[in-house]
């Protein structure tokens, strides 16, 4: 018997846009990786239905030609990766799809349909179904038809009604292995990668801690076993993938399953090199030399401000002097480090963005990323902004990359803009970090992929 088809789709767009599950954003340089939601789903869907991959975006394929694949062939559902970058965008596309193929299925994935689902599924009726956990098993009671009790991790709707399950998942989960060979690995790209072809995996879905402009910690935290993340990564192993982006929100949250995880695969002889994010609260010598050990390479940590009331404010309680003891032991491990921060919080003036720059400036840092403070669906900082008046109830695209929605105090848009421009400028023009890049790079290609990113950046 044939298996009916799913489609699996990162949607067209005019720019390099990520769709990363619990943000989403214009690339600010020359990088792309794969969806984690679709990477995840290929091995669920999978267990039924005859996955099929089209990364839009990778491909540059465009829109109209994307609509002529879909149109062609014969798929039960189409499932998609949206974010609030571009949800509006998306929404039209899936529209077009369901104008011309009534009986296909058309579902949204991405975190903030935790929040705004149930009004999505309201204003749009072509859309059957919306994935807020795209770990959980039981969309594939809703590709068969198999409805009318609430289905975990999903809201659709079943004639004039929405179903929604509202009970809580259990913290520890599993997933099948994903079907990484499907999607075209050899096209994404990282700065900090040290060895290619890469992907992305997942360990761990949101985040326990709970800054409040972040919607990661809007969502719960919930852990992958240990033993289900090996059994993947010897899978990726035997593909000759080499390259590892772990894509969790905080990978270090817990020191011992850390380290489990980093014991087992220098145990199995993966000998990837990788990167993940991290909390700085949560490293400490013991996690930092297993992840070492391990492969890890770099490290991006969420520094946000040079500010500490600005930190205090945004439950981002970190000192000046722990982040330095921070790099500092990252440093001394020869881990690298990426550090995020944020232009134009609510309460920022030009003298506490300005402390930001010289903070960067003096952290022995690798790479900075500037972004743009954006009042995010599921945050407490949204919901600051709609009881201040500072944005109206409607907005929900949001581009952390791109010119501001919202004012900080005094500062205007166009005067938070002109501060990311500086802190780009000043960070990454400096004549000891310039050479300091250079003497890094061991060959052709990591001189072409940092002159593509550097031209990139700039150009923003």
């Amino acid at each position: 018997m044939r298996r009916e088809s799913v489609l699996l789709l990162n949607p067209p767009g005019d720019k390099l846009y990520i769709r990363d599950y619990y943000c989403s954003f214009s690339s600010k340089a020359d990088y792309y990786w794969p969806p984690q939601d679709l990477i995840v789903l290929s091995g669920i869907v999978g267990l039924g239905f005859k996955v099929q991959v089209l990364d839009a975006i990778i491909n540059k394929v465009p829109e109209r030609m994307c609509l002529e694949r879909i149109l062609r062939e014969d798929y039960k559902a189409v499932i998609f990766t949206t974010g609030t970058a571009t949800i509006k965008k998306d929404l039209a596309f899936a529209e077009k799809i369901k104008k011309e193929k009534k009986d296909i299925k058309i579902i949204a994935s991405a975190a903030i349909m935790k929040f705004l689902g149930q009004k999505l599924l309201e204003d749009y009726d072509f859309i059957d179904c919306v994935s807020y956990d795209f770990t959980e098993k039981d969309i594939l009671s809703f590709l068969r038809d198999e409805c009318g009790a609430p289905l975990r991790g999903l809201i659709y709707r079943l004639e004039d009604k929405l179903i929604e399950d509202k009970g809580k998942a259990p913290i520890e989960f599993e997933i099948p292995v994903p079907r990484h060979e499907l999607f075209d690995f050899q096209k994404y790209k990282i700065p900090i990668a040290k060895k290619f072809p890469f992907t992305v995996v997942v360990t761990s879905l949101g985040c326990p801690y709970h800054c409040g402009f972040c919607t990661a910690g809007a969502f719960g935290y919930r852990v992958r076993k240990v033993d289900n993340v090996i059994e993947e990564l010897d899978y990726l192993h035997k593909l000759g993938i080499r390259e590892i982006l772990f894509q969790d929100p905080t990978l270090t949250v817990n020191t011992k399953r850390v380290v489990e995880l980093c014991q087992k695969m220098v145990n199995h002889n993966f000998h990837f090199t990788w990167s993940s994010n991290a909390e700085i609260k949560s490293l400490n010598e013991e996690i930092v030399s297993w992840m070492r050990e391990a492969g890890c390479h770099t490290m991006s940590i969420g520094i946000e401000s040079g500010d500490e009331e600005i930190l205090r404010k945004y439950s981002k309680w970190n000192s000046a002097e722990k982040i330095e003891q921070t790099i500092d032991l990252l440093n001394k491990h020869k881990i690298r480090v990426l550090g995020y921060f944020i232009i134009g919080l609510p309460g920022e003036t030009r003298e506490s963005i300005l402390k930001t720059i010289e903070l960067a400036k003096h952290l022995k840092i690798d790479i900075a990323s500037f972004a743009i403070a954006t009042p995010d669906v599921g945050t407490p900082l949204r919901k600051e902004a709609l009881e201040k008046g500072w944005i109206p109830a409607d907005l929900d695209v949001f581009d952390s990359t791109e010119f501001p929605v919202i004012n900080a105090g005094d500062l205007s848009k166009e005067e938070i803009w002109g501060l990311r421009k500086k802190a780009v400028r000043e960070f990454y023009l400096r004549p000891s970090y310039l050479i300091r890049k250079l003497l890094q790079v061991r060959s052709l290609r990591e001189l072409k992929i940092l002159a593509s990113n550097a031209f990139s950046l700039f150009r923003k």
